[in-house]
């Protein structure tokens, strides 16, 4: 891995040429602009899901297919996945409540456990269920061309609090303010996702403000 380090132009004060009390004066509009200058923009990084369900890969030697949550919209995500799947090569069908279950969580690892070489795994439901559960396959050492995932919603996502380092489910979108629903922190949930997280990043709302 290379590592690229781009420069940024040194920020210079201006300074006033007329002294007054033995005193200079910062030129604070000239300052900001300089400083504006020189920030980075802000590059968001979360998942884009796609608009219909991706098409099982016909090369797969079997399918592994995971529904999570009792939405009509994801029965009928699954429906269409199995009718193509089932064409082409074995197929298990995996049907789970919630990934913030215990059970359901150990229900997964036990299907992956299980699975072969050639295997494609598929997995829908709600936003935070299909990351946590892609997340769990990654961990179990799949690789992304062995992934698909499709989130029939967006309403919810884990999100990762950078003070008590928990994961949690939260009802919000990135931009938005919620409460840690471990250390109480308020946070701003930011445009970043990480995929070794396999959440969103969230950090305190006012860290920033000076008191």
């Amino acid at each position: 891995m290379s590592l690229h380090l781009r420069m940024f132009p040194r920020v210079r004060s201006t300074l006033s040429n007329h002294k007054t009390d033995n005193t200079f004066h910062l030129d604070q509009g000239a300052m900001n602009t300089a400083v504006a200058d020189t920030l980075p923009p802000r590059i968001p990084s979360v998942p884009h899901w796609p608009v219909t369900p991706p098409p099982p890969n016909p090369a797969a030697a079997s399918y592994l297919i995971v529904a999570i949550g009792a939405l009509e919209s994801t029965a009928r995500v699954v429906n269409q996945w199995i009718s193509q799947a089932g064409e082409t090569a074995p197929t298990q069908l995996l049907t789970l409540d919630s990934m913030e279950s215990s059970t359901d969580r150990a229900a997964l690892v036990r299907a992956l456990d299980c699975a072969y070489t050639g295997v494609r795994i598929l997995v829908t439901g709600g936003q935070y269920d299909v990351i946590v559960a892609l997340t769990a396959a990654r961990d179990h050492g799949a690789i992304a061309c062995e992934l698909t995932g499709f989130a029939v919603h967006t309403r919810d996502a884990p999100v990762y609090c950078a003070h008590c380092r928990n994961t949690f489910r939260a009802q919000a979108e990135p931009g938005e303010l919620i409460m840690c629903a471990h250390c109480a922190r308020t946070l701003e949930i930011h445009e970043h996702f990480t995929s070794a997280l396999g959440s969103f990043l969230a950090s305190d709302a006012h860290a920033r403000e000076i008191v």
